[in-house]
């Protein structure tokens, strides 16, 4: 996971996770405050598959933007998944 800050203007964050990678494809979900709507959080799921004729670009799989009451909502069912799907002896990580 990644994490970075912008500086100038209004204050900017983002996250960035790799959801499945392999030699040639690779899936990451990037989460950002929009600063024009404040209110609203950017979830983006992009691909790269470097055997592309242009192996750099990366394509919008997915995209959404929810409320912060949303964004808790997916981070607690997450958390509820991982509890419930977890093996016997396996502990969660945070």
């Amino acid at each position: 996971m990644a994490v970075s800050q912008a500086t100038t203007g209004a204050p900017q964050y983002e996250v960035e996770s790799v959801l499945s990678a392999c030699h040639t494809y690779r899936e990451t979900l990037t989460i950002r405050r929009i600063a024009a709507q404040p209110w609203l959080t950017e979830l983006v799921i992009t691909t790269q598959l470097s055997t592309a004729r242009h192996p750099q670009e990366k394509r919008v799989k997915a995209r959404c933007c929810v409320e912060r009451a949303q964004l808790l909502s997916l981070a607690s069912a997450l958390q509820q998944f991982l509890e419930a799907t977890a093996s016997p002896g396996e502990t969660a990580r945070h």
